[in-house]
């Protein structure tokens, strides 16, 4: 095989340029920057940071190396001070972002087991899932789906369950079987966006709910069938993140599923893997994987180019090429 087409490659250089364009150290503290704020700016994104140790927690499962577990701890280190100390912030769904990274970085520390309780304590009793935010009246899927992830394997896993069943019976679509972002004053809101499809399927695996996770898994399927299997593209910013997260569940659905499923599951996150790396340019990967790549706008931003790396993991995790 081509070096270049192998995933591992792919994943491996895409990790590179994430590292050396965005991660600097300062004194005991790493930290991300996103080129969304201008060029050389220093700014810091809780939920950005989450998906950023994420990765390279996968990475570090890909392809062990001592270097690597050490700018995890550095970025860990970064995130008690950022926090002061706290892990917390007042958006629960990007506390649960932060849960799931621990879970694959530091699936013993004191930090998670305290997200866990956090986010069990959220739930509002009279609704059955856990607000977007503190004071929100806004219950979504990128809140709950998560939430159900990081609560599956501790003492709160009826919770759970039952946070995964929410989302599916309130914000499921009946006509595609996709899922809407959420529910505010008892109107749901449309959109559909990559990432809650994501959070769906790996909330579903979660608690052993083989069969919710596959009815997503098809109806991704459907939905990117007339687009030869791509994603829809969400832009910049916060945007930049939700394709790799819909890729990183996938993956998940192609090791966990019957083997029919699994395949619909792996055959997408390959085609997306290959579309973006077709079209990665000037050491970049476009926000969009129908384009190019362009060393301007949305795809300098931190996200898009971590997105992308997350989607060429995926492709790891999926292909079952687990050794470099």
């Amino acid at each position: 095989m081509n070096a270049t087409r192998s995933p591992q490659r792919r994943a491996a250089l895409a990790e590179e340029a994430v590292v050396a364009a965005y991660v600097h150290r300062y004194g005991p503290i790493a930290w991300a920057h996103g080129a969304l704020a201008g060029e050389g700016a220093r700014t810091w994104h809780y939920w950005w940071h989450a998906h950023l140790i994420h990765g390279l927690a996968e990475a570090e499962r890909h392809r062990p190396a001592a270097k690597r577990r050490r700018l995890i701890s550095a970025l860990l280190r970064g995130v008690t001070v950022r926090t002061a100390g706290t892990w917390i912030t007042p958006f629960y769904d990007d506390i649960a972002w932060m849960g799931l990274a621990l879970a694959e970085a530091r699936p013993r520390g004191h930090a998670r087991a305290r997200i866990a309780r956090v986010l069990e304590r959220a739930i509002d009793p009279a609704v059955g899932a856990l607000p977007w935010r503190t004071g929100s009246v806004l219950y979504n899927a990128p809140a709950n789906g998560p939430a159900a992830m990081v609560l599956a394997p501790s003492r709160y896993g009826r919770r759970a369950a039952e946070l995964s069943a929410w989302v599916a019976a309130t914000l499921d679509d009946p006509g595609t079987g996709l899922v809407r972002d959420g529910i505010e004053h008892g109107v749901v809101r449309p959109d559909l966006w990559t990432y809650n499809q994501g959070v769906a399927i790996g909330a579903a695996i979660a608690v052993g709910d083989r069969r919710r996770a596959a009815a997503v898994v098809r109806a991704v399927e459907r939905w990117c069938a007339a687009d030869d299997g791509l994603f829809p593209a969400a832009g910049g910013g916060d945007g930049g993140l939700f394709a790799g997260i819909l890729a990183r569940y996938l993956a998940v659905a192609a090791t966990g599923l019957d083997a029919e499923d699994a395949d619909r599951a792996r055959r997408l996150v390959h085609r997306n893997a290959e579309a973006l790396w077709a079209n990665r340019a000037d050491g970049l990967f476009p926000a969009d994987p129908r384009r190019s790549a362009v060393r301007s706008g949305e795809d300098l931003d931190l996200s898009v180019q971590l997105g992308a790396w997350i989607t060429l993991e995926a492709d790891v995790t999926a292909s079952g090429e687990l050794t470099s």
